[in-house]
């Protein structure tokens, strides 16, 4: 294996969006139950983020840093990590804080960070993770390499499976490169008609468009009229 088994999992209203007041009605709540049990359930080696999602489970975002007394080569650094399960968060410019070298949220238990750059990023961010006893690998000279960060993970970090939950841009980078091996999406019997929030995919503004084709494998109604959906992307990249 080269790279980690990938799941797209989300929680979703019934326009897609997986962000919003959608999730604080009451009839929202057996399906996101389910969704939580069954996340706790696949037992994934690591959680990948983009870098808006990350922050809401750190520190926030970083506003200005002391410059380095160091200067860093642009190698991948790897910090001590006993449990050997990590959230992963894709932002290639840094900027997001940390207050720990670990993250324990929803019940998901301790798991160490791995920060995604690319070979561009500050010395003065580069000594601030390390402080933090936070691993980082560089996926890229100037532009993210998302295929490069999959077979890292892999190979450096024994990661072989991996949900990817968010935001809406790192979901649709990792599915239109053939990273994704399946979407599982829980359907939450709500809907919201909010104009801000985003879907499950997104791709950058002026980035030209590529759809990809899925094969639905299964769908099962839950309690509380949540539909969970599984497909298989089209484009998998083989592995």
């Amino acid at each position: 294996m080269t790279r980690p088994y990938t799941t797209c999992y989300l929680n979703i209203s019934m326009e897609g969006h997986i962000d919003g007041d959608f999730g604080r009605l009451p009839e929202a709540a057996p399906a996101s139950a389910f969704f939580r049990q069954h996340w706790l359930d696949m037992h994934p080696d690591a959680t990948i983020y983009g870098a808006v999602t990350m922050a809401m489970f750190t520190a926030g975002r970083v506003n200005e840093l002391p410059k380095a007394k160091n200067t860093y080569p642009r190698e991948d650094y790897a910090a001590p990590c006993e449990t050997g399960r990590y959230y992963v968060a894709i932002s290639p410019d840094g900027g997001i804080a940390y207050d720990s070298s670990t993250i324990d949220v929803r019940n998901r238990g301790v798991q160490g960070i791995i920060h995604v750059l690319t070979e561009n990023i500050s010395d003065d961010y580069l000594e601030y993770l390390r402080e933090h006893g936070i691993s980082y690998i560089f996926c890229g000279k100037e532009k993210f390499d998302p295929v490069m960060m999959m077979e890292k993970l892999c190979s450096q970090f024994g990661i072989k499976k991996a949900i990817i939950s968010g935001g809406a841009y790192a979901d649709w980078t990792l599915l239109s490169h053939g990273l994704i091996d399946e979407i599982k999406v829980m359907l939450v019997p709500v809907v919201d008609g909010d104009p801000n929030s985003h879907t499950l995919f997104k791709r950058m503004e002026g980035e030209e468009s590529h759809p990809v084709a899925l094969s639905l494998v299964s769908a099962e109604q839950v309690e509380g009229d949540g539909l969970m959906l599984t497909y298989k992307p089209k484009n998998i990249r083989e592995n």
